[in-house]
C-alpha cells in the first residue's frame, strides 16, 4: 500500500513539474490576457500586479469556479503584494474579477479561463483575416482525439464570446487537417474584434486557441465605446468606461466643471484594441461635468452627472 501510494505521488508530482505558468499582468483597469488558452489541470495562472496594488483578482462572490475548486482570491485591494499564483486543480470555466472594477463580476475588469484535463487537439495554427465585411479563419491541426466539431468564437470586447459559425472535426487523425470559415456577420459599430476558436470534444469538453484581434476599418471611427453607470453614485466614486486604441499609446481625459474648469487632467495608458477606463470622482462636488476625451487626433465629450 505504502508503494502504491508512493508511486501515486511520484506520478503526481511528474504532472505538475509539467505545468504551464500563465502570467496575466494586472494594469490600465484590465487583466491582460482577458481569456487564456488551453489551460491544464496543474497549470498555474500568475497574477503580476506590480504597482497597481488597487486591483485584485478573485471569483468570490460574483465570480465562476467549477465545483471542488478552490476559490481565487488574491487579497484585498491596496493590500495585495506584487504577485499572486492559483494553481488550476478542477477541469472547467472560471471568471474572476477585481472587486472595486467590476460591479456585477461580469461586466468591467473581468478575466476568464478554461481548464480541461487533457486537450482533444493539437492546434497546428489558427490565423484570422478581414476582406471587406467578411473576416476569414484558417487553421490546421496536427491531430484529433475524439474531436467533435471547432466553433469560431467572436466579441466585441475582448471578454465576452458568441459564435460566429462552426464545422465538423475529423474527429480521430493522426495528418495534418485543414479548415476554414468565414464570419459576414461583422458589426459595423465595432472597430475591433477579438476572435478566438474553441475545439469541443465529443464528452463536451473543450479547449480555447489564442485570441487574434482583427481591425474593422469599415466600422465607424470613435473613441469611447461604452460607458458606465450615468449618474455615478459619490458612494461608488469612479466612472468606467471602454475605448478604442489603434496602437500602444495613452489616451488624455480632462474633467470640466459647469463653469468651464479643467478640475482633472489623466493620461490613460492604452494598448491596441478595445482598452477599459477608469476616472475617480468621489472628491468632486456633486453636480454636472464634462468629459473630454482625446486620442491619436480623435476627440469626444461625454455628460456625468455625479450624485450623493
Amino acid at each position: 500500500m505504502k508503494r502504491t501510494a508512493t508511486l501515486f505521488l511520484l506520478l503526481l508530482v511528474g504532472f505538475f513539474a509539467k505545468a504551464t505558468v500563465f502570467n496575466v499582468t494586472v494594469t490600465n483597469f484590465q487583466f491582460s490576457p482577458a481569456n487564456i488558452p488551453n489551460v491544464l489541470i496543474g497549470d498555474v495562472i500568475r497574477f503580476n500586479f506590480g504597482g497597481a496594488n488597487f486591483h485584485n483578482a478573485t471569483t468570490t462572490p460574483l465570480g465562476m469556479a467549477p465545483a471542488g475548486a478552490a476559490a481565487i482570491h488574491s487579497g484585498t485591494p491596496g493590500q495585495v503584494t506584487t504577485s499572486y499564483s492559483y494553481t488550476v486543480t478542477v477541469a472547467g470555466s472560471y471568471r474572476y474579477y477585481c472587486e472595486v472594477h467590476s460591479g456585477d463580476g461580469i461586466t468591467g475588469m473581468v478575466g476568464t479561463f478554461t481548464a480541461s484535463g487533457v486537450v482533444p487537439v493539437q492546434l497546428k495554427n489558427f490565423d484570422v483575416s478581414i476582406s471587406g465585411k467578411t473576416v476569414t479563419a484558417l487553421w490546421q491541426t496536427a491531430s484529433e482525439q475524439d474531436l467533435s466539431y471547432f466553433s469560431l468564437q467572436k466579441s466585441n470586447d475582448g471578454k465576452n464570446y458568441k459564435e460566429a459559425g462552426r464545422v465538423n472535426a475529423a474527429g480521430n487523425s493522426n495528418n495534418l487537417q485543414s479548415y476554414s470559415l468565414k464570419d459576414e456577420q461583422l458589426d459595423m459599430n465595432a472597430r475591433y474584434v477579438y476572435y478566438l476558436l474553441k475545439s469541443v470534444n465529443r464528452d463536451g469538453s473543450y479547449s480555447l486557441s489564442p485570441v487574434k484581434l482583427i481591425r474593422n476599418d469599415g466600422a465607424v471611427k470613435k473613441l469611447i465605446t461604452q460607458m458606465g453607470a450615468n449618474p455615478v453614485s459619490k458612494a461608488i466614486g469612479h466612472l468606467m468606461f471602454q475605448f478604442n486604441a489603434d496602437r500602444n499609446s495613452s489616451m488624455r481625459a480632462l474633467v470640466i466643471d459647469g463653469n468651464g474648469k479643467t478640475l482633472m487632467k489623466l493620461d490613460l495608458s492604452a494598448n491596441k484594441g478595445i482598452n477599459n477606463g477608469h476616472i475617480h470622482m468621489a472628491e468632486l462636488p456633486t453636480g454636472i461635468y464634462t468629459i473630454l476625451f482625446s486620442l491619436d487626433g480623435l476627440k469626444e465629450t461625454r455628460k456625468v452627472m455625479l450624485v450623493d
